[in-house]
């Protein structure tokens, strides 16, 4: 029979003789195996498998010869091949069966499986890793969901404390120490927010709710607790430039949550200097921008800002998780729009948020 054509054949193929023997394999094999066509021809088809294989593959080949069919490739996963060398690799095989002027063959197709279960274990690793951060996800979104009503009810009692000691006229010192008290359980609050957050967002469960929604406004309102902040720090007011109105279709929560993480951070790197919150309409929607003049940013810096719990600064310096501008990102973002941060080192920096109208 003439098998030259098997030569145009991308897989490895040898044929074998009713008895076992190797009556030819194309260069593709002779490549894979590492022997030559005179070398291997009429030697046993064992010889090409590894020597735990070879007891078990004679009663199988003899069976087979008895019911010849054809038989997939992928069938028998835990097969593998010897090169001539001794080194072994992964193989997958199909057979079919030949039958030529009254004689009978099998042909065997045999492909190297290594780089194949080299990507399914990657894919395995790759789904395991996925399920790792899933549960993690889960873990901090119930973790936060627990700790956000202890946290809540203690700022409340804090702030009723705050009010008590106002009223029943105590000692500065008592009053200072409430204060205190207040802002690291704001600050806890802050963080507990934030991880709750994030595990919305990895979780895909962050929903908007939009309605019609006053942007100078908002803004204003927003602005307006942080000013206390920039005089105990004895800094300049901050200045909102603004027509009346800037109405955007938003979620006005989660804006409201966006525009107090631009600002809260213009107060923290400022230095105490001026801060220009500016509301204004583009020829695409509405933009908000917060511009101060302190630590600044450079450039090189300007989008990784924005990624999961990286800084602007050094957090000895500037604490916090990491996580306001990610997650203000994630909320400009599930409104179609855009976010974005310019500035240089020393000079300050200027956060844009544009959203659709």
């Amino acid at each position: 029979m003439d098998f030259s054509l098997l030569e145009s054949v991308p897989d490895g193929i040898v044929v074998v003789d009713e008895s076992g023997s190797v009556v030819y394999l194309n260069g593709v094999a002779e490549r894979l195996f590492g022997w030559s066509r005179e070398e291997l021809t009429g030697r046993p088809v064992e010889v090409l498998l590894p020597g735990r294989f070879q007891a078990r593959h004679v009663g199988v080949r003899e069976a087979y010869a008895d019911n010849p069919r054809p038989r997939p490739m992928g069938i028998g996963s835990d097969l593998a091949g010897l090169r001539k060398d001794g080194s072994e690799f992964p193989a997958e095989i199909s057979l079919s069966p030949l039958q030529a002027e009254g004689r009978s063959w099998a042909m065997a197709a045999v492909r190297d499986s290594t780089e194949r279960r080299r990507i399914e274990a990657k894919a395995l690793l790759y789904r395991q890793a996925q399920e790792e951060v899933r549960a993690r996800d889960e873990f901090l979104s119930v973790a936060s969901h627990e700790l956000r009503t202890p946290v809540t009810a203690l700022h409340v009692q804090v702030q009723m404390l705050g009010r008590v000691v106002e009223r029943a006229a105590s000692p500065p010192l008592v009053r200072d120490r409430v204060v205190a008290l207040e802002g690291q359980v704001r600050r806890l609050a802050g963080l507990v927010e934030a991880l709750l957050d994030l595990s919305r967002i990895r979780l895909g469960r962050m929903e908007l709710a939009r309605e019609s929604t006053d942007l100078s406004a908002l803004v204003r309102e927003v602005a307006a607790p942080y000013q206390a902040d920039v005089d105990l720090a004895r800094g300049s007011a901050i200045r909102v430039i603004a027509r009346d109105p800037v109405v955007a279709s938003i979620d006005r929560v989660r804006i409201e949550q966006v525009i107090g993480n631009l600002v809260g951070n213009a107060v923290k790197f400022g230095e105490g200097k001026p801060i220009e919150i500016r509301v204004e309409r583009t020829a695409n929607g509405v933009r908000v921008e917060v511009s101060d003049c302190g630590v600044g940013i450079d450039p090189v810096h300007a989008e990784r800002i924005f990624g999961r719990f990286e800084r602007a600064a050094p957090a000895q310096h500037y604490p916090g998780l990491g996580l306001g501008l990610y997650v203000a990102r994630e909320i400009v973002e599930a409104h179609g729009g855009r976010i974005h941060a310019r500035g240089e080192p020393g000079k300050g920096a200027v956060l844009s948020v544009e959203l659709p109208p």
